[in-house]
């Protein structure tokens, strides 16, 4: 049995479609099981990474999980708990999903990818046999933007042309930790996720330009500006200066590095940004 947390979310529910697709025996950790409609064959436990009890109940029978930890203030204490429970109940392997930048000092500037950092040094010091999946930006992120592309033909970010990022497709993160979790080989090993090129925010206008056979245009808006639409959505103070680091991160180049893990451990290329684009052409007003 394989244990799917976050199965809600971006990653997990990958994780959770290639596993169904491989027919394995799946159990999503979802906070809500009223909201969350199972694929067939799916058994549904209801967690919260807060109800230690809840952890210990959705781990019984598992012997392998993929963990990927809510984006809180406390992610540490959060995962740091999934994995002791992880370690109680002798779980034959963790699939942890972290973040490019984990093993650079410099980064760790960061918040976001300071936590994951904290929890990879947990995870292998439990005694849980591991994987870690160091992924880069997602592709997904841009659907945040879709409104905007499709009624203006433009979106709006901070980043200047610097800010590199070899953004990977979510799908692709699924294939990958479906493939780690159902296969041998894979314990005590470290991958880095990435798409096939590294792009700014002015290459992705163009890409789905190309795509939507119009102009699209990237805005690079000043940060306060961006920080005054994220309050305006409701994004906690504590979430936006997050996410300033992280921009801080991408401007150094640090993100803009292609690795060939996921074509290899996938045997195809890593999807591209425009197949990305074409895939969600009616979300961007295609």
């Amino acid at each position: 049995m394989i244990l799917v947390t976050g199965a809600t979310g971006n990653t997990g529910a990958a994780v959770l479609s290639a596993l169904t697709e491989r027919n394995a025996a799946v159990r999503a950790f979802v906070h809500d099981p009223d909201k969350f409609s199972a694929p067939a064959g799916v058994e549904v436990a209801a967690g919260d990474f807060r109800d230690p009890a809840s952890i210990e109940a959705a781990l019984a029978g598992v012997d392998h999980a993929y963990l990927v930890g809510p984006s809180a203030p406390d992610q540490v204490e959060l995962e740091t708990a999934f994995v002791e429970a992880a370690r109680r109940a002798g779980l034959a392997h963790l699939v942890r999903l972290s973040v490019i930048g984990a093993d650079q000092p410099d980064a760790r500037a960061a918040r976001f990818i300071a936590a994951h950092a904290a929890v990879e040094e947990v995870v292998r010091a439990s005694g849980v046999p591991w994987t870690m999946l160091r992924v880069n930006g997602f592709m997904q992120n841009t659907l945040m933007q879709a409104e905007a592309i499709a009624g203006q033909s433009a979106f709006y970010s901070s980043a200047s042309p610097a800010a590199r990022v070899s953004h990977v497709d979510v799908r692709d993160i699924g294939d990958v930790a479906a493939k780690t979790l159902t296969e041998p080989g894979h314990q005590g090993r470290t991958y880095l996720l990435t798409g096939p090129e590294a792009l700014n925010d002015d290459d992705i206008a163009a890409r789905l330009s190309d795509v939507l056979g119009r102009t699209i245009t990237h805005v690079q808006a000043p940060w306060e500006a961006v920080r005054e639409s994220l309050a305006g959505m409701g994004l906690p103070e504590w979430g936006i200066d997050g996410l300033k680091e992280l921009s801080d991160f991408y401007e150094t180049g640090a993100a803009a590095l292609v690795s060939p893990d996921t074509e290899r451990l996938l045997g195809r290329p890593a999807r591209g940004f425009a197949e990305f684009a074409a895939d969600h052409r009616a979300a961007f007003g295609g």
